[in-house]
């Protein structure tokens, strides 16, 4: 019986594209780099903040380099995360009748730490149970130890959850954890990229998860 849903962040409950694309875009122009597309930047997302810093710029740079620019984006974005972001339609209404059914939820997120904790206190309020982002000495996905952690501070087991998420990297996180996944198709992947993830279910719209909840 599923008593949670562990959902991914970026892509599947907040439309964060335009602020993470803008960050990296003032990184990029204070540093003499070519600048990014929102499409560009949507498909480097998924594997965490530094990645995405190092996707976006060129393959010559020292590491120390990158880490330099990297930590120019975590200043900029720490203070910018919430100008354009916003829920996408209908998922507070999706998390609202969630709780209101007694489901618990988690929010397991390569973001970082404080970008998580900041946008889930302003954005769902009390909706929210449990919310993991990248931290020190913590695996990113689609290693499963958020999806372990998130479990265990709910007090459930692996059986009683589903995850929820929008990219090749939440699908193989779930297929880590063995766990059932929902892939969504409002996020930052194709229906057709998200397909080839052989996911347990897939969606369209945020409110047909309760169907597939209620198939289980």
């Amino acid at each position: 019986m599923i008593k949670a849903i562990i959902f991914d962040l970026d892509g599947t409950l907040l439309d964060t594209l335009s602020d993470i694309t803008n960050s990296i875009n003032y990184v990029l122009n204070k540093n003499k780099y070519p600048t990014k597309t929102l499409n560009q930047v949507r498909k480097y997302l998924g594997y965490g903040s530094y990645s995405l810093v190092k996707d976006c710029l060129p393959n010559d740079l020292s590491e120390d380099e990158i880490n330099k620019l990297y930590k120019q984006y975590v200043n900029h974005y720490t203070k910018n995360n919430n100008i354009l972001t916003k829920p996408y339609d209908d998922i507070l209404t999706l998390l609202k009748l969630l709780k209101a059914n007694k489901y618990l939820i988690a929010i397991t997120s390569n973001k970082m730490q404080e970008a998580v904790t900041s946008l889930n206190e302003t954005t769902f309020l009390n909706l929210v149970d449990v919310a993991i982002g990248e931290r020190p000495n913590m695996a990113l996905k689609p290693d499963p130890e958020m999806i372990y952690l998130a479990i265990r501070q709910m007090g459930l087991t692996p059986e009683e959850v589903l995850f929820v998420g929008d990219t090749e990297v939440d699908l193989q996180t779930a297929k880590n954890a063995a766990i059932k996944v929902v892939a969504v198709t409002w996020g930052f992947r194709d229906r057709k990229d998200l397909l080839k993830e052989n996911p347990d279910y897939i969606i369209d719209t945020p409110l047909d998860l309760l169907e597939i909840i209620n198939r289980i």
